[in-house]
């Protein structure tokens, strides 16, 4: 059973990609896309919008579904949905304290260690096309 569609607002500027340092609860610890699941009656990238727009409080714009993938976990199954966005404005800032610990530009070559696997996964089929 798909236990939810997400939808990850994916923010890439200049060859950097911006991601997420988390220790939640002791259930997760490391670096994260930013996403959230897409709630009843809004299309995909209204979600994209306002996930990002929640958790790092940058307006985004220019936005391109770049792809979807099932994220199977051990004990969940997402949908993602992989929105490209191309453009920011804003302030950069830990909008959600309690489940967010430091968010961090990173070259797209020089990513950081513990990366999510779903993350990681779209990170480096990005890139793989990028180079092509």
């Amino acid at each position: 059973m798909i236990e939810a569609t997400s939808c990850g607002g994916v923010v890439i500027f200049r060859g950097k990609i911006l991601v997420l340092y988390k220790n939640y609860k002791n259930k997760y610890e490391g670096w994260v896309l930013p996403k959230g699941t897409v709630e009843a009656g809004e299309e995909y990238k209204e979600t994209a919008l306002r996930e990002v727009k929640e958790e790092t409080n940058l307006d985004v714009d220019d936005l391109e579904l770049y792809s979807v993938s099932d994220d199977i976990q051990p004990d969940r199954h997402y949908i993602t949905l992989h929105i490209i966005a191309k453009k920011h404005s804003g302030e950069l800032k830990v909008m959600e304290p309690t489940k967010e610990d430091e968010w961090q530009w990173f070259n797209l070559d020089n990513l950081p260690e513990k990366l999510y696997t779903p993350s990681k996964k779209f990170i480096e089929e990005y890139v793989g096309k990028m180079k092509k």
